[in-house]
């Protein structure tokens, strides 16, 4: 297997298993938890392929990316009690998961020949797709558009991607620098506190 196609499906996993965690939560029954970490597993590189004209999408086209997002719900399900003792590694799945695809999806966005700024957006798409995914599915207002460093933090990973790739020095180090980046500033930001202002309409 290729290095692309390793992180992808550690990140298809790392999402399916937030995904089926968020599934267990509302009281999901087995479907409903398997359709939370497959759509949130495969759904941001769904929505990347398809803006690409790659069709069919990359994930529906290797039986296991499937598999890596249904294993991760599967296992939630099975095991849900066991596995959210580990409850300050939830949020960390998710940010892994966001930190793999935005990397992943801002290459393969300028494999195709975009521009640095679509490049960008594509591969923000690419990271916080699934978890738009899950959160719409599950009656939940999405996590990108809260108030928490989440979007900020796949758009700085897409950047330093970017910006490599202009300088001509897009290396696996490179994607991996930016990885951690995105992945240290979502996790210090839930640990800390940090939010984005939000809006605080004025009486009349």
């Amino acid at each position: 297997m290729d290095e692309t196609l390793i992180l992808n499906l550690v990140g298809t996993f790392a999402f399916g298993l937030s995904g089926g965690i968020l599934g267990v939560r509302k009281k999901m029954d087995l479907f409903g938890v398997l359709v939370l970490s497959v759509a949130t597993g495969l759904g941001g590189g769904i929505m990347r392929d398809l803006i690409l004209g790659h069709t069919p999408p990359m994930t529906l086209g290797d039986w296991r990316y499937l598999a890596a997002a249904g294993v991760a719900g599967l296992l939630i399900f099975v095991d849900y009690r066991q596995i959210i003792r580990w409850n300050r590694f939830v949020t960390a799945f998710d940010a892994a998961g966001l930190a793999i695809f935005t990397v992943t999806g801002t290459t393969i966005a300028l494999a195709a020949g975009l521009s640095p700024v679509p490049a960008v957006l594509l591969g923000m798409l690419t990271g916080i797709g699934g978890g738009a995914l899950r959160d719409i599915l599950a009656a939940e207002v999405p996590l990108v558009l809260r108030s928490e460093i989440y979007a900020v933090a796949s758009l700085l990973g897409a950047i330093i991607v970017v910006l490599a790739n202009q300088a001509q020095a897009l290396e696996p180090s490179t994607e991996i620098i930016a990885a951690i980046a995105t992945f240290v500033l979502r996790m210090v930001s839930v640990w800390r506190g940090w939010k984005i202002p939000i809006a605080h309409p004025g009486t009349r």
